[in-house]
Protein backbone atom coordinates (compact mmCIF):
# COMPACT_ATOMS: atom_id res chain seq x y z
CA UNK A 1 0.00 0.00 0.00
CA UNK A 2 0.80 3.81 -1.12
CA UNK A 3 2.59 5.65 1.97
CA UNK A 4 0.76 8.67 0.78
CA UNK A 5 -2.28 6.74 0.60
CA UNK A 6 -2.17 5.80 4.31
CA UNK A 7 -1.11 8.83 5.58
CA UNK A 8 -4.40 10.38 3.63
CA UNK A 9 -6.79 7.69 5.28
CA UNK A 10 -5.01 7.89 8.59
CA UNK A 11 -5.57 11.65 8.72
CA UNK A 12 -9.51 11.68 7.86
CA UNK A 13 -9.63 9.38 10.49
CA UNK A 14 -8.08 11.18 12.93
CA UNK A 15 -9.86 14.44 12.31
CA UNK A 16 -13.08 12.39 12.57
CA UNK A 17 -12.34 11.26 15.39
CA UNK A 18 -11.18 14.53 16.90
CA UNK A 19 -14.26 16.33 15.78
CA UNK A 20 -16.63 13.84 17.55
CA UNK A 21 -14.25 14.38 21.06
CA UNK A 22 -14.48 18.08 20.45
CA UNK A 23 -18.82 17.65 19.52
CA UNK A 24 -19.07 15.69 22.55
CA UNK A 25 -17.05 17.99 24.68
CA UNK A 26 -19.10 20.70 24.22
CA UNK A 27 -22.75 18.79 23.86
CA UNK A 28 -22.13 17.61 27.99
CA UNK A 29 -20.90 20.94 29.35
CA UNK A 30 -22.38 23.30 31.75
CA UNK A 31 -21.82 26.48 30.04
CA UNK A 32 -23.79 25.15 26.90
CA UNK A 33 -26.88 24.11 29.09
CA UNK A 34 -26.54 27.71 30.65
CA UNK A 35 -26.44 29.53 27.08
CA UNK A 36 -29.59 27.66 25.96
CA UNK A 37 -31.26 28.85 29.08
CA UNK A 38 -30.47 32.30 28.88
CA UNK A 39 -31.60 32.30 24.91
CA UNK A 40 -34.91 30.62 26.29
CA UNK A 41 -35.55 33.55 28.90
CA UNK A 42 -34.42 36.23 26.07
CA UNK A 43 -36.98 34.94 23.80
CA UNK A 44 -39.53 35.52 26.69
CA UNK A 45 -38.74 38.23 27.53
CA UNK A 46 -38.52 39.94 23.83
CA UNK A 47 -42.06 37.90 23.61
CA UNK A 48 -43.32 39.39 26.82
CA UNK A 49 -42.75 42.90 25.66
CA UNK A 50 -43.93 42.72 21.90
CA UNK A 51 -47.19 42.23 23.44
CA UNK A 52 -46.39 45.02 25.93
CA UNK A 53 -45.76 47.85 23.36
CA UNK A 54 -46.25 50.59 26.16
CA UNK A 55 -43.56 49.05 28.46
CA UNK A 56 -41.01 50.34 25.82
CA UNK A 57 -41.04 54.10 24.70
CA UNK A 58 -39.46 54.89 21.17
CA UNK A 59 -38.27 57.85 21.90
CA UNK A 60 -35.14 56.25 24.36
Amino acid sequence: MDPILFGIIFLVISMLLLSFVIRGAIDSSKLTKQMETLNSEFQMLRKEISENKHIVDKRV
